[in-house]
């Protein structure tokens, strides 16, 4: 048995101008993940009888902006989709850690790989410091290209080795289908949301991106001992130079 750890990100390295770059992880012990494949599945699967749309996840930026399956959809259905999906979140047994990069004003970005490598590095971190019953962590990534997923692996095994937390946990890394893992859903709508909020973009079009950031807000990794999460189960990184 293992850690299970869903990762995903919204925003990338290169366009910290437009945006802050966020990395979310969903942490779930093995023997508690069956049940949360299950809320999500019988979530999706309760779309298609509902409401027939032919819809096989929650790809968040699809069902906010309406876009891919989700076009031609109500902006009042999508939007309850949302809410509904947010209180789902809320009510699983599962730890986020986030990490959320911004640039500094007038900063320039030289190396976007250095910054997605610290970035990994300030994760895995806090995964390690992220309890569970068991001794080794499971890293599960949305796979892309065979070329991405390769510098993934590397960046994750680099931040294993010059991490400044205790390790933990034995880590591998593994590369899946965001339907085949239902719960990297999770991730991408933590990501997405959390980079909403670091924008000040608390709500679009109905979509309240405050509220379901505070329905999950319960799941982010408290700091020992103490009623904060922030630096802890959320890290943000300002490059200033």
């Amino acid at each position: 048995m293992a850690l299970i750890v869903y990762v995903d990100e919204s925003g990338q390295p290169h366009q910290l101008d437009e945006g802050p770059y966020v990395i979310a992880s969903v942490a779930i012990d093995e023997d508690r993940l069956p049940q949360v494949i299950s809320a999500i599945e019988n979530f999706v699967a309760g779309i298609r009888r509902s409401y027939g749309i032919d819809v096989d996840e929650i790809h968040t930026k699809n069902l906010v902006k309406g876009n891919r399956e989700w076009y031609g959809v109500s902006i009042d259905t999508r939007r309850k989709i949302f809410e509904d999906f947010a209180q789902l979140v809320s009510n699983l047994d599962i730890v986020l850690n986030i990490v959320v990069v911004k640039r500094g004003l007038g900063v320039r970005i030289a190396s976007p790989e250095g910054i997605r490598s610290h970035a990994m590095k300030l994760l895995i971190e806090r995964i390690f410091m992220t309890p569970s019953r068991y001794p080794i962590a499971i890293l599960v990534f949305d796979s892309s290209t065979i070329g991405q997923d390769a510098n993934i692996r590397s960046e994750v095994e680099k931040a294993v080795r010059e991490s400044l937390a205790h390790r933990s946990y034995r880590v591998y890394v593994s590369f899946k289908d965001s339907i085949e893992e239902p719960a990297i859903q999770i991730a991408d709508f933590v990501a997405y949301i959390v980079r909403s909020i670091k924008m000040h973009q608390y709500s679009w079009r109905g979509f309240n991106f405050e509220k379901a950031f505070l329905l999950f807000e319960n799941r982010i990794r408290r700091c020992p001992g103490q009623d904060t999460y922030e630096g802890c189960g959320l890290k943000e990184w300002i490059i200033d130079r």
